[in-house]
């Protein structure tokens, strides 16, 4: 483990000291997994969160993807997705064939529609990752659209970043289509706010993890940020999810302290410093409370999971 989970601002921070690759962007990329150095494929990656949102699609071999608080093996044919507020980690790499994407959000908002990204494709929604193993009538499309942006992405086309964004899209749409998720769905108003409130949440951790959050994750500090009043978005929220607002922050604070209770030999004094409690006592008496566990207990049990 390591002292705290790094963090890269941009691609061309994640590939200093592992690779000899260029990125032709630092804010887009599309590589093969059999060209990433020996130096990751050769042994366990150290835990790291990366500002860009992620899309593998795993062709041959196989390998484990931690992501967040989920270990998942994947192999050929498999398709995952994550976000900038992830903590990813490669173990136990066999071989493993396919292509990744990496696009941040520097990139994608710099466009008008680039907010639909986040807000229309769910794939980048969720807590731990997602993880899909396609039909066989959708591998070939998919392949195809990799194939097609690696291509474009390798060309002397002078707006070739441009015709990219929308290649993006295109894939997405494929996806949503073949895994039939949100089919159609139109966004409303309460569906915006817990996009935005989402965001917001997921926003602070990564100030957090630069280093560039001093205030603890409060509803009251999340209700601000929004300019809504908490109770409000409460009320907004539980129709919506049937939680609180205040039961949504904490989930996401406990799922922040899980990370790094496994991901992390930080004390537990430190974890408590780190997420803005009060003291250490303050912080074990959440942690417990909000899953019945201590925070040393729960430690010992991923470490046993691990083995």
């Amino acid at each position: 483990m390591q002292k705290q989970i790094a963090y890269y601002e941009n691609l061309v921070e994640s590939f200093l000291g592992t690779s000899n690759i260029d990125p032709i962007s630092p804010h887009f990329e599309l590589m093969r997994f059999e060209d990433i150095p020996n130096t990751i494929q050769e042994g366990t990656s150290n835990p790291f969160r990366l500002n860009a949102f992620v899309i593998g699609f795993v062709t041959g071999g196989k390998f484990n993807l931690s992501i967040s608080n989920e270990v998942y093996e994947m192999k050929k044919n498999s398709i995952y997705f994550t976000s900038p507020w992830h903590i990813r980690q490669y173990a136990n790499i066999e071989n493993w064939q396919g292509y990744i994407l990496f696009f941040t959000p520097d990139y994608i908002f710099q466009y008008p529609q680039g907010e639909y990204i986040f807000r229309e494709f769910r794939f980048f929604h969720t807590e731990n990752g997602m993880v899909v193993s396609p039909k066989e009538s959708t591998i070939d499309i998919l392949k195809t659209q990799f194939d097609k942006m690696y291509a474009l992405l390798h060309s002397d086309y002078p707006d070739k970043m441009k015709m990219l964004f929308h290649h993006i899209n295109l894939f997405l749409y494929e996806c949503k289509a073949a895994f039939g998720v949100d089919n159609n769905l139109p966004v409303s108003g309460k569906e915006t706010t817990l996009n935005n409130f989402l965001q917001t949440l997921n926003n602070y951790f990564m100030e957090l993890n630069k280093g560039e959050m001093d205030k603890p994750l409060t509803l009251k500090y999340v209700a601000t940020k929004m300019h809504l009043h908490p109770t409000y978005l409460s009320n907004l929220l539980k129709q919506q999810t049937g939680k609180t607002a205040a039961q949504l922050v904490r989930e996401r604070l406990i799922l922040e302290a899980q990370s790094l209770l496994k991901n992390t030999d930080m004390t537990i004094a430190e974890i408590a410093y780190y997420l803005h409690f009060k003291d250490n006592s303050n912080f074990a008496k959440f942690f417990r409370h909000q899953t019945s566990v201590s925070p040393s207990d729960y430690r010992e049990q991923a470490k046993l999971t691990r083995m």
